[in-house]
């Protein structure tokens, strides 16, 4: 069946949204205010599903996408939507989460923070290996691997060494793991840079105790950094993953090549970068939020608790606001990482703790004056906002990745909390992911 319509929104994934007879219809490719002819493919019961047949009428917000793979990859849903109007629907879509999951009405709701930089702005690529010998991204909803040719959002470095590694397997005839059978070797090839000092740590995760061919990938190595224009590969790393699980990482590190690490700079303090660590993938609205959080915390020298800490990137961040810090991490190579950061950068101030900290006693979390959550999609633990209504701190600081969850925590502190600001930041453009920030007070 045909129609013509209105697009109305995006979805969260991207897709634009029609209104046709009280049914919704999602339309991948579409922006709102296009006119378009549509397609219905399958009717969900809840929802219909179509596709763009023919363009009548663009909306005025459309731009041309820049990539080569848009529409196939299931990366960037917004390319071609002008980067003022993905502002204003991140915006919206932040406030009308919060309104619609919350029930809140009164949004000290700041403006948006724009990217500095909306093109080549990840300091790290994850790329699945597909079969037969291919690296990208999946496609929109499927585990079938789009071939990398390029990514506008990586920097061009990261696709020289996309191709070079590509070519190494190919001509090397390393298996690609299957997922239905468990065999084969070559899972992801994962890439982090380094603006601090240029650096890259190159990564393969494998499905195999050690990765053989170490003077081969050792001599790529040398010929890749002929190549490379901006950056230079300082190690290599074998991530050790033969489990059945779309976890991506492992524990088990095998070092070819240098150190297992490089090192970044956030605000005024250095960071050792593993190929398993947590790091904000935009490194300058990092430090943008970052550095309002410490704001948060005033002057008044207190005690502050960092959950779900991480390498301690915020922890550091805010030391020197704080009488003392407490960082919680669940992963045990983070909590290394987040007492060598500290040590090397002389913050005496700061102490770790390894474990989930909504499994922490209340005697173990102390009594903090201030607590900062940094919580994964999923948002915080219930056993945890039950701690933090227990505990009562004078300030709680959540800086989330997504709005759905966000709400959903939001409409359980609120029965002790006041929120005094919200700001929206845009760490991840031609996307739908929008960070925000909100600061809470009892």
């Amino acid at each position: 069946m045909l129609i013509t319509a209105r697009c109305l929104d995006f979805t969260v994934d991207g897709a634009g949204v029609i209104r046709q007879a009280e049914r919704v219809i999602f339309v991948p490719g579409l922006v709102p205010g296009d006119v378009a002819e549509i397609e219905i493919t399958a009717d969900k019961k809840n929802y219909l599903l179509g596709v763009l047949k023919k363009l009548i009428e663009p909306a005025p917000d459309r731009v041309p996408a820049k990539c080569r793979h848009f529409g196939l990859c299931g990366g960037c849903a917004l390319q071609h939507y002008a980067y003022p109007a993905q502002l204003k629907w991140k915006q919206q879509f932040v406030a009308q989460s919060l309104r619609r999951i919350a029930g809140l009405v009164e949004l000290p709701l700041r403006p948006i923070v724009p990217a500095d930089n909306t093109w080549a702005y990840r300091n790290k690529a994850q790329l699945p290996f597909g079969r037969p010998g291919t690296i990208g991204f999946y496609r929109l909803n499927s585990h079938s691997v789009v071939d990398l040719a390029e990514c506008p959002i990586h920097h061009p470095d990261f696709a020289r060494i996309t191709a070079a590694v590509r070519d190494f397997a190919r001509q090397k005839k390393i298996p690609v793991y299957d997922e239905k059978t468990h065999r084969g070797i070559l899972r992801h090839l994962i890439i982090r840079k380094s603006e601090y000092l240029r650096e890259i740590l190159l990564g393969l995760v494998v499905n195999c105790r050690t990765f053989g061919l170490r003077q081969e990938l050792k001599q790529l190595t040398v010929e890749l950094n002929k190549k490379l224009e901006t950056y230079k590969i300082v190690s290599v790393v074998a991530n050790i993953n033969q489990k059945k699980t779309n976890k991506i990482l492992q524990d088990k590190q095998d070092i070819i090549l240098g150190s297992g690490f490089i090192t970044e700079k956030l605000g005024q303090y250095l960071f050792k970068v593993s190929l398993n660590t947590f790091l904000q993938v935009n490194t300058p609205q990092a430090e943008k939020a970052y550095a309002r959080i410490a704001e948060y915390c005033g002057a008044d020298r207190t005690a502050i608790l960092d959950a779900y800490c991480g390498i301690g990137t915020i922890a550091l961040s805010v030391a020197g606001r704080a009488r003392n810090v407490l960082g919680i991490e669940e992963t045990p190579q983070s909590v290394q990482d987040a007492r060598r950061n500290a040590e090397n950068n002389a913050v005496r101030n700061v102490r770790f703790l390894c474990g989930r900290v909504e499994d922490q006693p209340a005697e173990a979390l102390g009594r903090p004056e201030i607590f900062i959550v940094d919580p994964p999609r999923k948002g915080v633990a219930p056993e945890l906002l039950a701690k933090i209504l227990e505990l009562k701190p004078e300030k709680l600081i959540y800086l989330s990745c997504n709005p759905a969850s966000l709400a959903r925590d939001l409409k359980v502190l609120t029965q002790v909390y006041q929120i005094k600001e919200i700001t929206p930041y845009d760490f991840f453009p031609q996307t739908t992911h929008v960070e925000t920030l909100v600061l809470l007070e009892k």
